[in-house]
């Protein structure tokens, strides 16, 4: 399953994650403090993915699952939304 981790390690692939802050327009902090909770948020995620050259509506919508109660049907979602981005 995709994590919105696994995204901000490959952006930090590319940039330095205070060259990221600036592109996005963030404190780095923010981006620090995403790093501790172990997720971005779906602005955050989904503006990354499109610098990237991802869906960036996949991305928001696993950040959104991220903030979310485990339950079953977060990990049905989380599992279908990872199937969808190995198709493309």
């Amino acid at each position: 399953m995709p994590t919105t981790m696994q995204l901000l390690e490959k952006a930090l692939q590319l940039k330095s994650q205070a060259r990221w802050a600036d592109s996005l327009d963030l404190s780095d902090a923010t981006l620090s403090q995403a790093k501790k909770r172990g997720r971005l948020s779906p602005t955050i995620a989904g503006s990354i993915a499109s610098e990237l050259g991802e869906d960036p509506t996949t991305w928001i919508s696993i950040a959104a699952l991220e903030a979310e109660p485990e339950t079953a049907a977060k990990h049905s979602l989380l599992k279908r939304l990872g199937s969808k981005m190995q198709k493309l």
